[in-house]
């Protein structure tokens, strides 16, 4: 507060004589930590929301009494090993790391309960990016203290001492902080050692987060006694530094997809659905035995042993205002998801979080999501039956580098955010797979995943178009000077197996097909001994020629390789019985098939058929879309018998002959392939 400048306000009718008078200004600066309380300032600057005995907390969901109880008990076990013997263990740390979802949080409250139940809790801190404060570290070491003197009385007046002395204590650094508060004073320290950090990925800044680390190092390390439980997403950098030293040697890493969750989940689903049906207002309208062990199962499944999924349904379909049988349709049937009131908003937001990781190129990510989303899905390997481990090839990152013609490492840097909902060359499973299966749903909804979506057709585009690419590159490389592979690349095997059957699906040509030679693909295929059965590629031929080209009076580059094609499949076929090695298999294509490579004719009407006795005969190949189908079936004995459906998707009844509207694609083998794909 400042004095006034006026002496003598309002004052009249007297006089001052040989006086000198000097302005005088004085400024009264009052601190509030000078005149507060020295715990006063302490809970001034914790996070109280961030400890175990917060409203959040109170309020926080609970694990389900049976559920994750051997995670439980594991955590527990190790605090208490260590808390009543420092020594019995090389570890100090233990990160409990999960997928987004999975119920980390859950587990470590049920933690911290019980290191508090026995007197071992030395403090707890739960990061959230949901709570306003929580997502920085700022207040951690005075929310730590605050516990600290709740149960160690000998340690509270060493605090309020500190405090007093130094009152700007906690606007100095954090190693400041434990030097000050908690280093000098370590010998009032006597049972409470372990500190529980939950959420560590939610600490928003990486720089935090390594600060963070080096700091938790300095607790668990002497003069300090302190063990540390903390549990996370596996972001790439908290990967990265419990995976080197100092950290490496001294963590102990439980993985919490380890863990059996199954029958827990579909016990709480069954039980939560059971008391849905004894207290909604609409119970009397619930049919007996709803939903059924189909539809838990169902929702089991999908759960892929990450709770938020479970505990999303129960929240959606408990809606007293609507009735749960509709609700639970809605849930169910993926394709009403946008008109439904969007039953899971809760995981959307979450996904949405995730999903947009800084610096990171984002259609770069989409393109390669949905590539993975694709190849993990596609029915082909339900087809292939024993090459179905295939799959786990392609999904090999460096192996989708060379699919995808990216730099080498590429996917791992793109996706290196995303571990908390893929796994990227992990342990005993190095292919990338997703985490739960909800994301794949979200990905494939418009509604849900809003600039993260792509349609089904763009991503069959466009791994069609790759599999062209690399098709071509194999084609070199099988012509070149002294080619002499022994093995079959998965790459080449996965884009031999896949062109064949993505050709099929309605409207995936991508603009690049119709100059594309597929005469190439067949040199891979008799490497790759990769042939389609004669009477599949005679219709397909058939199929093709009608969705590419259609009424052209020329076909493309690419139909009319597939016409000079099919005259050879019975050679093929030949062929692939002989039982002969790649390389060798190779030598025979190009011995037995010289013609397929003289020049293309683009004319419809052009061409030469193989006769019943597999013989080569001159004749016509009528344009199918002039009135005829065209091809015969493998046995020569009648027409095709073609399905058709409109661009919008409606079925019509079969035909034999006569031609299809021009808006109208074949889609018998669509149907056969792609009916499981959502």
């Amino acid at each position: 507060m400042a004095a006034s400048n006026t002496f003598f306000t309002n004052a009249h009718d007297f006089n001052i004589q040989d006086a000198q008078f000097i302005t005088h200004q004085t400024t009264f600066v009052q601190s509030p930590a000078s005149i507060l309380e020295p715990l006063e300032v302490l809970h001034n600057h914790r996070a109280l929301e961030a400890s175990h005995i917060s409203k959040t907390a109170a309020s926080a969901p609970k694990c389900k009494p049976g559920t994750r109880v051997k995670a439980i008990a594991d955590l527990t076990a190790w605090a208490k090993e260590l808390a009543s013997d420092p020594n019995s263990s090389e570890h100090s740390m233990l990160w409990l790391r999960g997928p987004a979802g999975s119920g980390k949080t859950c587990i470590m409250r049920e933690v911290t309960h019980n290191c508090l139940k026995d007197g071992l809790l030395a403090g707890d801190y739960f990061f959230s990016t949901r709570v306003p404060g929580l997502d920085d570290e700022a207040p951690f070491v005075a929310t730590i203290v605050s516990h600290l003197i709740t149960v160690m009385p000998a340690f509270t007046h060493t605090t309020r001492e500190t405090i007093r002395n130094d009152p700007t204590i906690f606007e100095q650094s954090l190693e400041v902080q434990v030097e000050k508060l908690i280093s000098r004073h370590i010998s009032s320290i006597v049972s409470a050692r372990i500190i529980v950090v939950d959420g560590f990925d939610e600490c928003r800044d990486q720089k935090q987060r390594a600060h963070l680390l080096r700091l938790l190092y300095s607790l668990v390390t002497p003069p300090h006694s302190f063990r540390v439980i903390m549990a996370s997403r596996p972001e790439y950098d908290i990967r990265t530094a419990f995976d080197r030293p100092p950290f490496k040697s001294i963590t102990k890493i439980l993985h919490l997809e380890n863990y059996e969750t199954s029958g827990e989940i579909y016990q709480y689903l069954s039980d939560e659905f059971t008391r849905i049906c004894e207290t909604h207002p609409a119970k009397q309208s619930i049919p007996s035995g709803w939903p059924g062990q189909d539809v838990l199962h169902t929702l089991t499944d999908k759960s892929s042993g990450i709770w938020v999924y479970p505990s999303t349904v129960i929240k959606y379909v408990d809606n007293p205002r609507r009735h749960p049988v509709q609700l639970l349709e809605h849930v169910l049937d993926a394709s009403s998801t946008a008109s439904s009131g969007r039953p899971f908003t809760e995981l959307d937001s979450l996904y949405e979080i995730i999903l947009n990781p800084p610096e990171t190129d984002i259609p770069l990510m989409k393109r390669l999501l949905h590539v993975i989303n694709q190849v993990t899905h596609f029915p082909l390997w339900v087809r292939l039956g024993q090459d179905s481990a295939l799959v786990h090839q392609v999904l090999l990152a460096p192996n989708l580098d060379d699919f995808l013609f990216l730099e080498k490492g590429t996917t791992e840097m793109t996706l290196c955010d995303l571990h908390s909902v893929l796994s990227i060359a992990e342990g005993e499973r190095p292919w990338i797979y997703f985490h739960h299966k909800s994301l794949q749903d979200y990905l494939c909804s418009s509604e849900r995943a809003g600039k993260l979506y792509q349609r089904r057709v763009e991503t069959h585009s466009d791994i069609l178009t790759m599999c062209f690419r690399n098709l071509e590159l194999w084609s070199h490389k099988l012509t070149a000077p002294n080619a002499n592979f022994q093995t079959v690349d998965p790459i080449l095997y996965y884009s031999c197996q896949v062109w064949k059957h993505l050709l099929t699906v309605e409207d995936c040509f991508p603009p690049s097909i119709r100059g594309f030679d597929a005469r190439i693909a067949w040199r891979c295929f008799a490497f790759a001994q990769a042939f389609p059965p004669a009477g599949d590629f005679a219709e397909f031929a058939a199929i093709f020629h009608d969705a590419v080209c259609g009424e052209d009076a020329e076909c493309c580059r690419c139909c009319a390789s597939f016409r000079r094609m099919s005259h050879y499949r019975y050679s093929l076929d030949d062929i692939v019985r002989r039982n002969l090695s790649p390389m060798e298999m190779l030598a025979k294509f190009e011995e037995e098939c010289q013609g397929l490579f003289t020049p293309l004719s683009m004319s419809v009407n052009s061409t030469t058929q193989l006769d019943d006795k597999g013989e080569f005969s001159p004749t016509t190949l009528p344009n199918p879309s002039s009135g005829s189908r065209g091809a015969r079936n493998a046995g020569g004995d009648g027409p095709f018998i073609l399905e058709s459906a409109s661009k919008t998707g409606g079925t019509h009844a079969p035909q034999e002959t006569g031609p299809l509207p021009a808006s109208e694609r074949p889609r018998r083998w669509y149907h056969a392939l792609f009916s499981c794909v959502t």
